[in-house]
């Protein structure tokens, strides 16, 4: 969970928002520090749910543990153990602040579909309207399958977890190689991607009442018939998305500027167009519409000394003085 907590795009936003990396640093200590003292409010209305005398109460026995509506402690604790006007305000900052995360979160996913997968690999010349109405049709979808899991979740710390999870699996692996390894590229990440996906949904999940489809050594049935897995799946996604990524890309990379497989079939523009940006002469940027400054050659700067001589070009004048055509002109 700790490093599937990493790659979390809420997290990035604020980094990358940051004016400076030492900003960004302290941000993020601060962070920690921050995420443990909103704890403990929710420790102490867990606590008061544990130890409360529910049969005194309106809500009667048994108690929520037992009716195992433990993850509904809060609006609970609001509802029957707060005066009405508290449980009011409570209940309504409570809803108001779920549905903010929750379309703040659909919309960003929406929005990184449309533009990263859709708009860059698939039809890098779509208009502004043809966007929006991918985001329409995404939010919809992500809405649905939200919804789902919502309702075939038993908690929702069983969400958090395999929200986490996916990201330790799928996006994790992603982000280390972007970040250490130079040489890998798209066609690495969408391979490591769909292993590490194929590996962690066969590997099933108790939350959602999926059952493996693979069993590792260790497995066992609990009491609800569901198989559970003592192996470490995860990690062996984790890591075999990770190589996966890596060796897809080395070896595209290979093939591509080898010439084992022509230019044409790199059909991402991940090594083919990559490398011959790398490679491009300054007369070809000059004629480019787009010119790169960091991709231009390099060139040397001439260290004076004085100030005059930074105004002086000192080798046109001895090559007006040493021409010929130019002497004669003067003896003229």
């Amino acid at each position: 969970m700790t490093l599937g907590g990493i790659p979390w795009q809420a997290y990035f936003q604020r980094v990358l928002s940051s004016s400076s990396a030492t900003y960004a640093q302290v941000l993020s200590f601060l962070a920690a520090f921050g995420c443990l003292v909103m704890a403990i409010p929710a420790v102490l209305i867990g606590a008061i749910g544990a130890s409360t005398a529910w049969n005194q109460t309106e809500y009667g026995v048994p108690d929520p543990k037992s009716k195992k509506e433990a993850d509904m402690i809060l609006p609970i604790v609001l509802q029957y153990l707060c005066p009405v006007y508290i449980s009011f305000f409570g209940l309504g900052a409570v809803s108001a602040a779920v549905m903010s995360s929750a379309d703040s979160s659909i919309l960003s996913a929406s929005s990184m579909f449309a533009r990263n997968i859709y708009q860059l690999a698939f039809r890098q010349n779509a208009s502004d309207r043809e966007i929006v109405w991918v985001i329409r049709i995404t939010v919809l979808l992500f809405g649905a399958s939200a919804t789902a899991m919502a309702l075939l979740a038993s908690s929702v710390y069983g969400l958090w977890y395999l929200s986490s999870d996916l990201i330790y699996i799928i996006i994790f692996p992603q982000l280390l190689c972007v970040l250490f390894i130079k040489g890998t590229n798209t066609y690495g990440a969408i391979a490591g991607y769909l292993f590490g996906l194929v590996l962690r949904i066969t590997g099933g999940e108790p939350y959602l009442y999926l059952q493996p489809l693979i069993l590792y050594p260790g497995w066992y049935q609990d009491d609800n018939n569901l198989y559970i897995q003592r192996f470490p799946f995860k990690t062996l996604a984790m890591l075999t998305s990770f190589f996966t990524n890596v060796i897809v890309s080395y070896l595209a990379k290979y093939l591509f500027e080898s010439g084992t497989l022509p230019p044409k079939l790199d059909f991402l523009d991940a090594v083919v167009a990559r490398y011959s940006r790398e490679h491009m002469d300054k007369a070809t940027l000059v004629k480019s519409d787009n010119i790169v400054l960091n991709e231009l050659a390099p060139v040397n700067p001439r260290h004076s000394l004085t100030l005059s001589s930074t105004f002086t070009n000192k080798e046109a004048f001895n090559y007006v003085d040493s021409s010929p055509e130019l002497s004669n002109t003067e003896d003229n």
